[in-house]
C-alpha cells in the first residue's frame, strides 16, 4: 500500500463513488476531500485536535472521513443515532474540540461543524492541488477512536493507532483479494469498525463503492443490480432480511447474480442462515472475525469458505481451554489474539489512553478451531453450571440451530438447579414451542435441554442490528409464566456472608471443600448415585445439592438456630446426596454432633456416598450408624435433641410416641401433591412441565404428582399431548444419559404399580406393562372421570393418574377431601382459576404455572399444612407446617430462642 496517499496507482476516472442521487469518479471524490480539509482548517481544526463524526451513510460522511484523515486529527467514531446528550457525554470522555455531525447538538460545548455546510461550501470552493496523504494519520497513536458495544456494561473508549488499523486494513486485502473490477456495497453503518473500515478499504483498493440505504433493502437490491455489485457486506440479521424480501420478491434476485462475495460479520453466524442462504443463492456467506479492538482477525474467503476462516497473516490466535492450555481441534475455549492491529489501549477518565497490560488480547469470545486451522466462533464467554456440566448459552445456541432456526439461548440463575436455560427460536412461521423443543431435544443430551422454548416471529434488535441481549432477557421474563418469581437474576449482587450466625464456623470450609469437589469431581457422584437413580436424575441431583450448599451460609445467618448438641437422622430411601447436605452437611455448622442410619432399602449406596464425601469434608462430626432400626432408636434417638425422620407417618408416629417431650422431631413425608389443569392453561405448558414432574428419577420421587386434575375443556388436548409424548420417552439404564426413565429400584415400588395397574387397567389409555425380570414399569397414562370415590394412591413409579372434572365444585371437593387435606404439601396449578389458587394456598405450596422444583429450595421451609406430609413436633405437639431445619431449631426449642434474643 502506498501510504502517502493511502491508495494504489490506479485510474481514478475508473473507480467510483455512488450513491443514490450521484456518481463521482474517485478522482472527483479525491478532489472534494481536499477541499473539504482546506475548509476544515479554516475553521481552525489543527493536526491532533480530537474531532467527534457522527452522520448517518452518505458521500458526504465518507468525503468528510478522508478530509480528516488527511488532517491527521485524531477522529472519534460515534454512532449517529445516539441522542445529542450521548455524544456530548463521548465528546467530553475524549476532549474533542471539535464535531462534524448532522444534526447540530443543543450546546456549544464543543466546535459544531455541520456536515451538509461544510459540502455545500467546499463545493463553491477552488480546487486544491495536491493528493490526499495518509502518512501523518499513520504515524498517529489515537489516530481512531471508537466505542466498545457496551452490550455488558458501560461503553468503553477503544483508541487505536493509525498504523494498526491501516495495517489491518492492507492485510485484509490480501486475505479477500478485492480488484479494480469490484463494487462494493456494505450494508452496514460507518459509524462502527466493520463499516469504517470498509470506506478505508475502498480507498486503498480503489474499486468501486456504492452507499446504500442499508434500513431499505428493496432499494439496496435495486442499486446492486443497476450498478453491478460485486461484494456486499452485512450482519447475520440483514441478511435473513434480505432471503425474506427475495422470497416474497423473486424478480430481485436477477440483479444479484453479479455478486462474487457475500461477506457475514457483526455477529455470529447462525447455521439455519448459512443453510438456507446457500439454498436461495447457490452462494455461501463468507463469516469473518473481528472487533473493535483488533479490526478483522480471521476472514473465509472464496477459495476457504470454512468458518471465519484462517486468521489474517500477522495474527497469532490461539485457543484455550478452561484448564488454561492449548485447546485441541473441536475443542472449545477462548480466543486470545496477538495481532500488530491491536489497540492501543482504553480512553482514560482525564481523555489520555491507559495502555493495554500486554500484547495479548482476551477477547471474551469462545470458539474452536479444526484441524486445519480454520476459526469457528461460537459468541461471547458467558458460562453457566448446570447438573454438573459447564455450559456457554451461546455455544448451545449455536448447536440447536441445526433444526433450521435461529436461535438465542437466555440462562435465568435458578436457585435450585443453577440455572434454567430458556431457547428463544426466531420463527416468522410461529410454530408452536412444543415442535421446535422436540427438535431441539432430539439434538443436544439432557443436560444441554431447554427448561423452556419461547418462539418469537424475529429477534429484538439494538442500534447496530445486532440481536439485543437485554431486551431478549426481558421478553423471556414477560413471556414465561412465573418468570420473575422463580429466578434471580446474574447481575444481582452475592450477599456477603455472616460467620457470626454460625456456631461452627471453621466447618464452612468443609462445605466449601464439598462444593468444588461436585464441581469438579461430578462423575465419581454420579458412578455412585447412578447404582439407584437414572442419569438425568441424578445430574439434577447433584445442581440442587451444589445450589444447597451454596446458600447455607446466608441461610443459618438468616434464621440463627441455637446450638444443637446432637441430631439423629432417619435418612431417605431416594435423593440421597440432596439428603445429606441438607440433613448433615448444612445443620453441622450450628450442630456438635449428628449421626445418621441409611435406610435398609439403599442401605449400601448410602454408605458409598459418605464414604465418597467424608474424606473431603473431615467433618468427625457426622457419623454413620449400620445399628437396627430398634437400636438406633433405643440409643442414639434417645440420646438426641433432634430427630429427622423421612419415611411413611405411620412409623413417624412409631418413633415420636418413644420420644421425650424435650425432643424435637422432624417429620419429612408425601405428599399427594395434585397437578391441576384449569381452564386456558398452556397445554404445551402444562404436558412439558407434567412430563418432568412425574417421570424424574422413573416415577421414583416424593414430588411426583398422586393425580392430574384436568378440567373437561382442556382434557383432549391435555391427554392428547401427554398420551404421545409418553409414549416418545426413551427407556435405558440408570448409567445412559440419554434415557428419559429406567427400571425401579425399589421392590415395594415395584409391586405396588403392577397392583395398581391391574386393578385399574380399564382406565389405561397409553403403557401398562410390567417387566418382573427386568423391573420395567413402562410410562402409563390412566384416564378416569372424577368421582369422590376414586382412589388416589402413591404409586412411586411413572404413573400418570389424569381425573377429569366437570366445574369448580368438583375441583373445591377434591381439594376438601380428607385424604389431600391430611397429605398436604404442595399443588401445581395451571391455568386461571383464583378460587382453586386461594383454596389451594390454605394447606399448600402453591406452585402457578410451574412445577414444585422451580419453587423447592433446600434453604428455605418447604411444605405444606398436612400433618401426613411433614410436621414439627415438640412438647407434645405437632405443627403442620413447612419445614426448614434450621428454622424449625431456632423457633421451637428454647435454646434456639435463647440464642436468638442474645443476638437480637
Amino acid at each position: 500500500m502506498d501510504v502517502g496517499s493511502g491508495r494504489a496507482a490506479v485510474d481514478p476516472v475508473a473507480a467510483k463513488l455512488v450513491t443514490a442521487d450521484s456518481v463521482r469518479s474517485v478522482g472527483e471524490v479525491e478532489q472534494d476531500a481536499l477541499r473539504v480539509a482546506a475548509v476544515l482548517r479554516s475553521r481552525g481544526v489543527a493536526p491532533g485536535d480530537r474531532v467527534v463524526l457522527k452522520a448517518d451513510n452518505s458521500a458526504g460522511y465518507v468525503t468528510a472521513l478522508l478530509a480528516l484523515v488527511h488532517l491527521d486529527v485524531s477522529i472519534v467514531l460515534v454512532d449517529h443515532r445516539q441522542t445529542p446528550e450521548e455524544t456530548l457525554r463521548f465528546a467530553g470522555l475524549a476532549r474533542a474540540r471539535w464535531a462534524v455531525l448532522q444534526p447540530a447538538l443543543p450546546t456549544a460545548e464543543v466546535g459544531t461543524l455541520l456536515l451538509d455546510e461544510l459540502i455545500a461550501e467546499a463545493a463553491n470552493g477552488q480546487d486544491v492541488l495536491g493528493s490526499l496523504s495518509f502518512v501523518d494519520w499513520f504515524s498517529r497513536s489515537d489516530a481512531l477512536i471508537a466505542w466498545s458495544s457496551g452490550t455488558t456494561g458501560e461503553p468503553k473508549g477503544i483508541v487505536r493507532s493509525g498504523r494498526s488499523f491501516l495495517g489491518n486494513i492492507e492485510r485484509t486485502q490480501q486475505r479477500m483479494n478485492y480488484t479494480e473490477a469490484d463494487v462494493l456495497m456494505p450494508l452496514l453503518p460507518f459509524s462502527h469498525q466493520y463499516g469504517l473500515s470498509l470506506v478505508l478499504l475502498w480507498w486503498v483498493a480503489r474499486c468501486s463503492f456504492v452507499v446504500a440505504p442499508y434500513t431499505r433493502l428493496d432499494h439496496a437490491v435495486d442499486m446492486a443490480g443497476r450498478y453491478g455489485v460485486s461484494v456486499v457486506d452485512a450482519t447475520p440479521a440483514t441478511y435473513h432480511t434480505m432471503l425474506n424480501l427475495l422470497r416474497r420478491r423473486p424478480e430481485f434476485a436477477t440483479g444479484l447474480r453479479g455478486v462474487r462475495m457475500w461477506c457475514v460479520g457483526g455477529a455470529p453466524l447462525d447455521r439455519a442462515l448459512a443453510d438456507k442462504f446457500i439454498a436461495a443463492t447457490g452462494q455461501p456467506l463468507l463469516d469473518g472475525y473481528g472487533s473493535t479492538e483488533l479490526g478483522n482477525i480471521a476472514l473465509a474467503a472464496p477459495d476457504n469458505p470454512v468458518g471465519c476462516g484462517k486468521p489474517l497473516d500477522g495474527v497469532d490466535l490461539q485457543i484455550i481451554n478452561d484448564n488454561g492450555v492449548t485447546a485441541a481441534p473441536g475443542e472449545i475455549g477462548e480466543i486470545l489474539v496477538r495481532s500488530s492491529g491491536l489497540m492501543q489501549g482504553y480512553l482514560a477518565a482525564d481523555g489520555s489512553v491507559t495502555p493495554r497490560e500486554n500484547d495479548t488480547y482476551r477477547t471474551n469470545d469462545i470458539g474452536y478451531r479444526d484441524a486445519e486451522g480454520n476459526l469457528y466462533v461460537v459468541g461471547r464467554k458467558f458460562a453457566v453450571h448446570r447438573m454438573g456440566h459447564t455450559l456457554y448459552p451461546e455455544a448451545l445456541a449455536r448447536k440447536a440451530e441445526v433444526v433450521g432456526a435461529p436461535i438465542k439461548v437466555v440462562a435465568l440463575d435458578d436457585p435450585r438447579r443453577g440455572s434454567q436455560l430458556v431457547f428463544v427460536v426466531a420463527d416468522p412461521e410461529l410454530r408452536e414451542a412444543r415442535h421446535w423443543r422436540e427438535l431441539i431435544c432430539a439434538e443436544l443430551p439432557p443436560f444441554e435441554q431447554p427448561n423452556q422454548v419461547l418462539v418469537l416471529p424475529e429477534f429484538p434488535l439494538n442500534a447496530n442490528g445486532k440481536p439485543d441481549p437485554r431486551q431478549l432477557e426481558q421478553l423471556v421474563l414477560e413471556a414465561l409464566p412465573g418468570a420473575k418469581d422463580r429466578v434471580t437474576r446474574t447481575t444481582e449482587p452475592e450477599p456477603v456472608p455472616d460467620l457470626s450466625a454460625l456456631h461452627y464456623p471453621e466447618r464452612v470450609q468443609a462445605l466449601t471443600a464439598v462444593l468444588d469437589f461436585l464441581r469438579t469431581n461430578p462423575q465419581q457422584v454420579i458412578d455412585v448415585l447412578t447404582e439407584i437413580s437414572n442419569h438425568k436424575a441424578v445430574l439434577e441431583e447433584i445442581e440442587a445439592t451444589i445450589s444447597a450448599l451454596e446458600g447455607a451460609v446466608e441461610e443459618v445467618s438468616t434464621y440463627r438456630p441455637g446450638q444443637v448438641d446432637k441430631m439423629a437422622v432417619f435418612m431417605s430411601s431416594n435423593v440421597l446426596l440432596y439428603s445429606y447436605a441438607l440433613y448433615m452437611l448444612i445443620p453441622s455448622l450450628y450442630t456438635d454432633e449428628i449421626i445418621f442410619r441409611p435406610s435398609s432399602q439403599v442401605a449400601g449406596t448410602t454408605k458409598r456416598v459418605h464414604e465418597l464425601l467424608a474424606p473431603v469434608h473431615n467433618l468427625e462430626s457426622i457419623e454413620l450408624t449400620t445399628l437396627s432400626q430398634r437400636q438406633f432408636v433405643e440409643v442414639p434417638v434417645a440420646e438426641a435433641d433432634v430427630l429427622v425422620f423421612t419415611g411413611a407417618y405411620q412409623n413417624a408416629e412409631l418413633v415420636r410416641s418413644e420420644l421425650r417431650d424435650d425432643q424435637m422431631l422432624l417429620f419429612f413425608g408425601q405428599g399427594v401433591n395434585p397437578f391441576i389443569v384449569a381452564p386456558g392453561a398452556d397445554i404445551d405448558l402444562a404436558v412439558t412441565d407434567a412430563l418432568r414432574i412425574r417421570m424424574v428419577n422413573s416415577g421414583q420421587d416424593c414430588f411426583g404428582p398422586d393425580v392430574f386434575m384436568v378440567n373437561a375443556a382442556e382434557a383432549e388436548r391435555f391427554t392428547d399431548q401427554l398420551v404421545k409424548r409418553v409414549a416418545d420417552l426413551r427407556y435405558g439404564s440408570y448409567t445412559d444419559p440419554e434415557a428419559d426413565y429406567s427400571s425401579l429400584c425399589y421392590d415395594t415400588a415395584l409391586e405396588a404399580a403392577a397392583d395398581y395397574l391391574r386393578t385399574n387397567r380399564e382406565h389405561i389409555v397409553q403403557g401398562g406393562r410390567v417387566d418382573f425380570r427386568s423391573r420395567h414399569v413402562e410410562p402409563t397414562v390412566l384416564v378416569r372421570r372424577y368421582n369422590k370415590k376414586m382412589p388416589i394412591e402413591e404409586t412411586f413409579s411413572p404413573i400418570f393418574n389424569v381425573v377429569v372434572y366437570e366445574n369448580a365444585q368438583q375441583l373445591k371437593s377434591f381439594i376438601n377431601s380428607p385424604l389431600v387435606n391430611e397429605r398436604a404439601m404442595a399443588a401445581m396449578i395451571y391455568g386461571e382459576d383464583q378460587a382453586a389458587t386461594e383454596l389451594l394456598a390454605k394447606r399448600h405450596a402453591v406452585c402457578a404455572n410451574m412445577t414444585i422444583f422451580e419453587v423447592e429450595n433446600g434453604n428455605k421451609p418447604f411444605g405444606g399444612h398436612g400433618v401426613a406430609a411433614n410436621y414439627v413436633a415438640y412438647q407434645g405437639e405437632r405443627h403442620a407446617e413447612p419445614i426448614l431445619i434450621s428454622k424449625a431449631v431456632a423457633e421451637h426449642l428454647p435454646a434456639a430462642k435463647q440464642s436468638r434474643m442474645a443476638n437480637a
